[in-house]
């Protein structure tokens, strides 16, 4: 098969196949499989916490977690969910600007602090509080480091429950990069302080932020029609965070790795350059790939066509990556 006959798999759960197996379960209304799901991730936060978010959002659109919650009412993981399927009905109503968008803010927000008070180390109830402020809104100044609007009430108290959780952070840098008054400065000042002022480990896929914030950025000024907006790709701080994801990407493996990270890193060093490099984050991604940052790259939205392509030039690098001495290039 030619580079250019590959299909990528563009599903929402990635790597996790347990995940992908129960979810149109859970489109269907049922639970069970959920419940077994959450029981097995007790050991691995992280797992737990991408499972979690996955599940609320294809949850509030069945009655999955409401049969759950009455049929098991004690049990931690149900009421969590439950927590966490009222945020995202909460904010979907706010973004429709429904009626009904405040009682049901209120509403899930009690149940948030339920689930905190059954686990108060679980970070889950808090990315809840903090996907509730963002979705309502909730914008108070940041701090000195990073002086940008924000819910950051929100993401202070997961802060303290769990520092550095990549799900808050991808929460931040989204509430202050888009939405209403959009500031992608606003982003990639936010991914600054983050990578650089909070003692971050070196394998945290928080080091991939910046390449994130730069692709909020990029999908701004393509909006606002700027033609030179394929330039914020060429830049030495651009270069600067292609080594930084590169260095997190040689440093870590699959326990570690989320399609939609993998993604950013080989779409940043495709457009920086560094295409002969990103074979091998595509070849980490197998057959995975994400919606983005493919789909905002795009000249036409399409995200497994752009995915198709730079995986087809990178594969085309590869060939050429020794020098003439045969040694193997270096990282950017």
């Amino acid at each position: 098969m030619s580079p250019q006959d590959f299909k990528p798999v563009m599903h929402p759960a990635g790597f996790d196949e347990p995940l992908a197996r129960i979810l149109g379960e859970v489109r269907t209304g049922h639970w069970f499989s959920m419940a077994e799901l959450l029981a097995d991730s007790t050991r691995d936060r992280r797992l737990r916490g991408t499972r979690i978010s996955l599940l609320a959002q294809v949850a509030a659109g069945s009655n999955a977690v409401d049969q759950w919650v009455a049929e098991r009412p004690r049990d931690p993981d149900a009421v969590v969910m439950a927590a966490r399927v009222a945020v995202e009905r909460a904010c979907k109503a706010a973004a429709k600007g429904l009626d009904q968008a405040q009682n049901l803010g209120r509403r899930a927000a009690e149940l948030c602090a339920e689930a905190a008070a059954i686990d108060p180390a679980d970070p889950a109830p808090y990315l809840g509080r903090l996907a509730l402020a963002a979705g309502f809104g909730e914008r108070v100044e940041g701090p000195a480091s990073c002086p940008v609007p924000g819910p950051w009430h929100a993401f202070r108290d997961l802060w303290r429950v769990d520092p550095a959780n990549r799900e808050g952070c991808h929460r931040m840098l989204g509430a202050v990069g888009t939405g209403p008054g959009p500031s992608p400065a606003g982003a990639q000042l936010f991914a600054a302080s983050i990578v650089t002022g909070v003692g971050l480990s070196s394998l945290s896929p928080l080091q991939l932020l910046p390449l994130y914030a730069l692709v909020v950025a990029y999908e701004y000024r393509k909006a606002q029609g700027d033609g030179l907006a394929h330039l914020l790709w060429t830049t030495d701080a651009t270069k600067t965070e292609m080594a930084r994801g590169w260095n997190w990407f040689t440093s870590t493996g699959k326990d570690d790795w989320l399609v939609v990270d993998l993604s950013h890193l080989a779409h940043a060093l495709v457009v920086g350059g560094r295409s002969d490099l990103a074979a091998d984050v595509f070849g980490a991604l197998g057959p995975y790939g994400s919606n983005r940052p493919w789909a905002v790259v795009s000249a036409v939205g399409d995200a497994a066509e752009e995915f198709v392509r730079a995986r087809s030039t990178a594969l085309s690098a590869a060939a050429r990556r020794t020098d003439p001495s045969g040694r193997a290039r270096a990282g950017p």
